[in-house]
């Protein structure tokens, strides 16, 4: 597994949170906004335009802060749990990230070992199916012919209830043939339209036959597989369920502390020779 990926997060990660310590250890500094105006050729100033002011309190920083990145808005409040949300962002993007790539490794094995051993007579190039076509290699030992009789012209559907294209013809006689109708029925061509959406064509037959050590292998690759995706998954949800916690307690924290205030402002003018946008940065503690 490659590291460098993670240690780029980590050095994102730091840097993220060391920003707001940095910002907070400044001097306390008002910055107005200068009122913009412009000259005539006679030196006069000319009339400025009405402006627009967006502003954002230190609350909804904090909070906005810490839902992007958790302990960012306890770090600006000066409270001391911000290494806890920190880590466990850290540490759960680490598990979700290793968890999924070693879920897709896991793929990428028994599929390759289904090509090998079951599939072994597929015609090249590979054909890799569906999630629900390797489900069925797992339960059903062997596929079964798609055309039970390539001699006759027209799709003779495999008719043995043991694999799995004999049992997908034999739910559609079940569905459309219940009295045997005859090939050139509108039944049966139902049927067989049933038959070729549902059943699996020559490029992705397979049969376990005489390989039921790679059977087994094959099946327990899924299920490790299976579980470190579903592992994946659900520490995905942590993570999420971080930024929402931290949020909460970050907007909490600050209705009740009042101790640190930033807040910032932005003023669009609009004056003779187009728009100009001006903003003040104001933190006090």
């Amino acid at each position: 597994m490659s590291l460098a990926p993670l240690a780029a997060r980590a050095l994102l990660l730091g840097a993220a949170l060391l920003f707001p310590a940095t910002l907070a250890a400044q001097p306390t500094r008002h910055v107005p906004v200068r009122p913009w105006a412009s000259a005539d050729g006679a030196g006069n100033l000319l009339r400025t335009a009405e402006s627009i002011e967006l502003s954002t309190t230190s609350t909804g920083v904090v909070t906005a802060a810490s839902l992007l990145l958790p302990g960012t808005g306890q770090l600006l409040l000066g409270k001391m749990r911000w290494p806890a949300y920190a880590a466990l962002e850290a540490i759960g993007w680490f598990v979700h990230l290793e968890r999924h790539r070693e879920g897709r490794r896991l793929r990428n094995e028994y599929r390759e070992l289904a090509w090998l051993a079951a599939r072994a007579g597929a015609a090249e190039p590979r054909v890799d199916g569906d999630w629900k076509y390797y489900e069925s290699l797992e339960q059903w030992p062997t596929s079964g012919r798609w055309d039970a009789d390539p001699e006759r012209a027209g799709l003779q559907p495999e008719s043995d209830p043991r694999t799995f294209n004999g049992a997908v013809w034999t739910l559609a006689r079940d569905l459309y043939l219940p009295d045997e109708s005859a090939q050139d029925t509108e039944a049966y061509a139902r049927a067989l339209e049933f038959y070729r959406e549902r059943a699996y064509p020559p490029e992705l037959l397979w049969d376990w036959t005489a390989e039921e050590a790679s059977l087994r292998r094959y099946r327990e690759l899924i299920d490790r597989s299976d579980a470190a995706l579903r592992t994946a998954t659900v520490v995905l949800g942590a993570v999420v369920a971080n930024h929402l916690f931290s949020a909460a307690d970050a907007f909490v924290a600050a209705r009740l502390s009042g101790a640190f205030s930033l807040s910032t402002a932005a003023v669009l003018r609009r004056g003779p020779s187009g728009p100009v946008f001006e903003w003040r940065l104001e933190l006090r503690q």
